[in-house]
């Protein structure tokens, strides 16, 4: 008996289909190996081409992020803002305040969207405000990019941001690809512009900077927890922003290069459970130790009472 019919049958059976539905069935189930051939040809080369030497491998090498920690920043780079006005980079790095930098594109059909808008959600669930305790500045790695649109940009996220300073405080930049190269090369950012698309590849995360303009912090992804926003900022603000309890916090949290991200250090928190547990005992012996000699003057003073 036909394979075929075999199938069908129960599920006939099963499902009550009627003449026409098994029809329609047998055609969905005869087109299924077609498809699978067809995308098989489609990507043949890739599986025909010899390990780590297809397309695909070869354009992620040109991609990615590599943490160049404590890396000095191109200040002197020109760039334009987005009213037009060239500004160099280190014009953001005159307040005292640590900077946030994300590498983008404007015209970025989803990625690069989807880091400001990772950035955004985690900017407004931290305390530390842009403006009044940090900078940022967004800058696009596309030569061929206008004020125009970085104006467009600045508007929509300062907007959405809804807290007063954002557009003093966020800053959307374009340049020419001297200055771009400059920007990339200092901060580890390896992008590919593919021509038949006309579009990028790219890596997504945001850097966090010294008020000196030197590289802290790499962020990771499109989502970015916000304890490690905050834990970022006031590290790299060399404590001159954030609360006390920020300042205990980072004693039990450290920053892994690897991840990009802020754990517990157990280390630190063992060390921190020691003395607390010393101070507990030590505070519990002195009230125990100052509470029998007050009943043992007490027992004095009442037995010298007696005998008098």
């Amino acid at each position: 008996m036909n394979p075929v019919r075999l199938f069908v049958t129960p599920i006939r059976v099963r499902l009550g289909l009627n003449l026409t539905s098994r029809i329609g069935l047998l055609a969905v189930l005869l087109l299924v190996p077609q498809t699978a051939v067809a995308q098989r040809f489609a990507t043949g080369p890739a599986y025909t081409a010899p390990a780590g030497k297809s397309p695909t491998a070869e354009l992620l090498k040109d991609i990615g992020i590599e943490q160049h920690l404590n890396q000095q920043l191109p200040l002197e780079a020109v760039f334009r803002d987005e009213t037009g006005k060239a500004v160099k980079l280190g014009d953001y790095f005159q307040k005292g305040q640590p900077v946030v930098l994300a590498l983008v594109y404007y015209r970025c059909p989803m990625l690069c969207t989807q880091v400001l808008n990772g950035f955004l959600h985690s900017s407004q669930a931290i305390p530390l405000e842009i403006g009044r305790d940090y900078q940022v500045v967004t800058v696009s790695f596309d030569p061929r990019e206008t004020p125009e649109l970085a104006a467009e940009k600045k508007k929509h996220y300062t907007a959405t941001y809804r807290r007063p300073g954002a557009a003093e405080g966020w800053h959307f930049l374009t340049g020419d690809q001297d200055s771009i190269e400059k920007l990339a090369t200092a901060t580890g950012f390896r992008y590919h512009f593919d021509e038949k698309s006309d579009q990028y590849a790219h890596g997504s995360g945001i850097m966090i900077a010294t008020p000196d303009g030197k590289i802290s912090r790499y962020l990771y992804g499109i989502e970015y927890p916000p304890p490690d926003l905050r834990f970022g900022l006031v590290e790299s603000s060399e404590g001159k922003i954030g609360s006390p309890v920020d300042q205990i916090l980072l004693l039990c949290y450290h920053y892994d290069p690897l991840t990009g991200r802020y754990g517990v250090a157990i280390s630190r928190v063992l060390k921190a459970a020691g003395v607390l547990t010393i101070l507990t005992v030590g505070t519990f012996l002195g009230c125990m130790y100052r509470l029998e000699r007050r009943r043992t003057q007490a027992l004095r003073a009442s037995l010298a009472t007696a005998s008098d």
